[in-house]
C-alpha cells in the first residue's frame, strides 16, 4: 500500500479523536494571519482540500462563500458532512489530481496541513492543478507543517523557498509567508503559512 493510502488509513481509523482535536481550536486561531491578507468582500466561491473536521468550510461559509471540501478519508468526511450540513459541498478526492473537480474554478483555495504528506513530485504537480482551479485574482493559502509525527502517518520534509518558487513561476504572487508556533502547544512542530494571489 503506498503511502498517500496508509495516510488515509490513519485518519479514518482515528476520525473521532482527530475531529476532537480539530474542533478544539477556532478557525480565525489556526489561521488569523492569512486571513488579514485576504479582501473576503471580493470573493465568492472556496475550495477546502484536505477539509477534515469540516471546521475551516464552515467558517469560509460563514464569511458568505460558496463552499466544496475535499477530503479522502471516509470516516472523517461522514463527520465533516455531519457537522457542517448541508452548507457545505463534499467530495471524496486527493491531490494531486482532484478529478471530482470538473468545471469549477475558485476565488480561495484553502490546503491546510496536507502538503507534508505530499512527495516534492506531487507538490509539484498539485501546484498546476491547483492554479488552474484559481480564478483570476485569487487566492490560494497554503498551510506547512513542519516536524515528524509521532504516529504512523508519513511525511515529508518541505521546502518553502521551492513552493513559493514553483509557484511564482505559475504567475502566483505571494502576499504572506509567516511561521508559527503549533497550535496544540506541540514543541516539535510548527507551521508556515503561504498565502500567494493570482
Amino acid at each position: 500500500m503506498s503511502n498517500k493510502n496508509d495516510n488515509i488509513t490513519f485518519y479514518s481509523e482515528n476520525s473521532a479523536l482527530l475531529f476532537s482535536q480539530y474542533q478544539s481550536i477556532s478557525f480565525e486561531n489556526v489561521h488569523n494571519s492569512w486571513i488579514q491578507v485576504i479582501d473576503f468582500q471580493q470573493c465568492k466561491t472556496a475550495l477546502d482540500i484536505g477539509a477534515g473536521s469540516g471546521r475551516d468550510a464552515i467558517a469560509l461559509k460563514h464569511k458568505r462563500l460558496c463552499v466544496t471540501a475535499i477530503e479522502p478519508s471516509d470516516h472523517l468526511r461522514v463527520l465533516g458532512q455531519n457537522f457542517t450540513g448541508d452548507d457545505v459541498t463534499w467530495l471524496n478526492d486527493t491531490l494531486p489530481e482532484l478529478s471530482k473537480i470538473t468545471g469549477s474554478t475558485f476565488d480561495i483555495i484553502l490546503v491546510s496541513a496536507v502538503w507534508m504528506h505530499l512527495s516534492p513530485s506531487e507538490q509539484s504537480q498539485s501546484l498546476r492543478t491547483i492554479n488552474d482551479l484559481l480564478n483570476e485574482k485569487g487566492y490560494l493559502v497554503i498551510t506547512l507543517r513542519h516536524g515528524d509525527f509521532e504516529d504512523s502517518r508519513t511525511a515529508y520534509l518541505l521546502d518553502a523557498k521551492r513552493t513559493i518558487e514553483e509557484a511564482k513561476e505559475l504567475g502566483l504572487s505571494l502576499l504572506l509567508s509567516e511561521h508559527e508556533k503549533d497550535k496544540l502547544s506541540r514543541n516539535n512542530v510548527s507551521w508556515q503559512s503561504l498565502c500567494f494571489k493570482a
